[in-house]
């Protein structure tokens, strides 16, 4: 069972990805050949951890958040689901678009779409800190440990 602890360290594993692969995605690091592998492999990682993240949630944390008695926490769980399914199709595509084969294609188009994809990552870690874990820990919906 994923515990809030959990939660937090995947949250923090994701935004450190994140951060790392913010600071490379100028014109200048990205022409340099070993700076462009490892956006790469960090962009795949990302998108890996993303998507076991929401896997995770969905088999470990909305079943349990669903069954609450607390019809707020329901309401919530709900709305993380549909959330959800905008979300996976988002980083489905941008992997198959940009990052399959190895191919290296650092253009504006992949640039722009790579903050995007990271903003909106960005915006799930900061639901999920500002909202999800705080109400979960309020109400002890989830162990800690």
């Amino acid at each position: 069972m994923t515990t809030i602890n959990d939660l937090h360290e995947r949250r923090r594993n994701i935004l450190e990805i994140a951060s790392a692969v913010r600071s490379l995605m100028s014109p200048e690091q990205l022409a340099v050949m070993p700076i462009a592998k490892v956006t790469h492999i960090l962009l795949c990682d990302l998108c890996d951890l993303m998507t076991e993240h929401l896997a995770d949630e969905h088999k470990s944390v909305y079943p349990t958040l669903l069954t609450n008695k607390n019809q707020d926490i329901q309401n919530m769980a709900w709305g993380l689901i549909n959330n959800d399914r905008l979300l996976k199709p988002e980083f489905s595509d941008y992997k198959k678009r940009w990052l399959k084969d190895c191919e290296f294609q650092f253009t504006e188009d992949f640039v722009a779409d790579t903050k995007e994809i990271l903003e909106t990552l960005q915006h799930r870690m900061d639901l999920e800190k500002n909202t999800v874990i705080p109400r979960l820990e309020d109400r002890h919906v989830l162990a800690t440990a």
